[in-house]
C-alpha cells in the first residue's frame, strides 16, 4: 500500500449512499422502526440515517466490548435503554465484519421481543466474515482496507472526517504528522484534546 491516505468516499457519495437506505427502510418500514446504533462507530451514520428516515422513528444505542486475544465473546457495555417489544428494530453499524458482533445483538434483540430485527451496514467487508449475517440494508461493499473517517476510527481519532479514506496503519504509528495533514488537508496535524495553544 502506497503511504498516502487514499479517499474512498467522498463526504456527497456517503451522503447519497444513506438517502439511499433511508428510502429503503422508510419504505419497508410504514409504521416507524427503532434504531439502534452500535457505538461509537455508528453515531454519525445513524444521525444523518435518521435524517433520512420519513417515518417515525426512535433512536438508542448500545456499546460493546471489543475481542480481545481471540475471544468470540461478546459483552455489553452500554445496553438499549427502549423497550423493543412489538417493534420494528434496525440495528446501525458502521462496518460488518466478522458478524461475530451483530449476529449477537440480532439475536438478543429477538429474544427481547423485537417483532422484526434488520441489520443495516454502511459497510460490508465480507473479506472478514465468520458468522454469515443477513444484511437487509447495505450502503456498499468494500475490500479489506484499513479505513477512517465518518465514524470510523484509528484509536479513537479521525472519526470526524466527512469521508473515509484508506490508510496505512503503520504510518499512522509512525508519520502521524504527514498523514493526518493529508486527512485533513490542512497542512497541519489535527490537535489532541491535550495539546493547548
Amino acid at each position: 500500500m502506497s503511504g498516502k491516505p487514499r479517499t474512498l468516499f467522498r463526504a456527497e457519495e456517503i451522503a447519497e449512499l444513506v438517502r439511499r437506505l433511508g428510502a429503503e427502510i422508510s419504505a419497508d418500514h410504514p409504521e416507524g422502526l427503532a434504531l439502534v446504533g452500535v457505538l461509537k462507530g455508528s453515531v454519525c451514520l445513524v444521525a444523518d440515517l435518521a435524517r433520512a428516515i420519513d417515518v417515525p422513528c426512535v433512536l438508542d444505542f448500545l456499546a460493546l466490548s471489543a475481542y480481545a486475544g481471540g475471544s468470540a465473546r461478546v459483552r455489553i457495555l452500554k445496553d438499549i435503554d427502549i423497550d423493543v417489544r412489538g417493534l420494528d428494530v434496525v440495528l446501525v453499524e458502521d462496518v460488518i465484519d466478522t458478524g461475530l458482533s451483530s449476529g449477537y445483538v440480532v439475536g438478543l434483540l429477538a429474544q427481547r421481543g423485537a417483532r422484526r430485527v434488520e441489520v443495516c451496514a454502511l459497510l460490508d467487508r465480507p473479506a472478514r466474515r465468520i458468522l454469515p449475517v443477513p444484511l437487509r440494508y447495505v450502503g456498499a461493499e468494500v475490500p479489506d482496507d484499513f479505513l477512517v473517517g465518518y465514524g470510523l476510527d484509528a484509536a479513537e481519532r479521525y472519526r470526524n472526517l466527512p469521508g473515509i479514506h484508506v490508510v496505512d496503519p503503520a504510518r499512522l504509528d509512525e508519520e502521524r504528522a504527514p498523514v493526518e495533514a493529508a486527512l485533513y488537508g490542512n497542512g497541519a496535524a489535527y490537535p489532541t484534546p491535550l495539546q493547548s495553544g
